[in-house]
């Protein structure tokens, strides 16, 4: 399962239609929103990112990919959002607070 899941996701010509399908959408406007900043498709894009991410990915990416599909009734669908989610991660808000002079 887990082959044919990043297998659908590192294609570039179906890892859009992939993410569309199984995605959540909070992370398929993710995966959107920085293919536009990128001025690229968001099928390469993504194929390109899990692909990084599976040719880089430390021993903590494996085991919290599997933790997750371990712990679900969905474990497809639970290896795509943590993938996506690792892929593309929340953006960091930064707070800037003011010193008094």
């Amino acid at each position: 399962m887990l082959g044919a899941i990043l297998e659908g996701l590192t294609d570039p010509g179906r890892a859009e239609a992939f993410l569309a399908i199984v995605g959540p959408s909070a992370l398929r406007e993710r995966v959107g929103q920085a293919a536009r900043a990128e001025g690229v498709a968001a099928g390469p894009l993504l194929a390109e990112r899990v692909r990084h991410l599976v040719e880089h990915g430390g021993e903590e990416v494996w085991l919290d990919l599997m933790s997750a599909m371990a712990a679900s009734p969905q474990p497809a669908a639970a290896a795509v959002e943590r993938l996506l989610r690792q892929a593309f991660p929340d953006p960091v808000r930064v707070r800037i607070t003011r010193v008094p002079a």
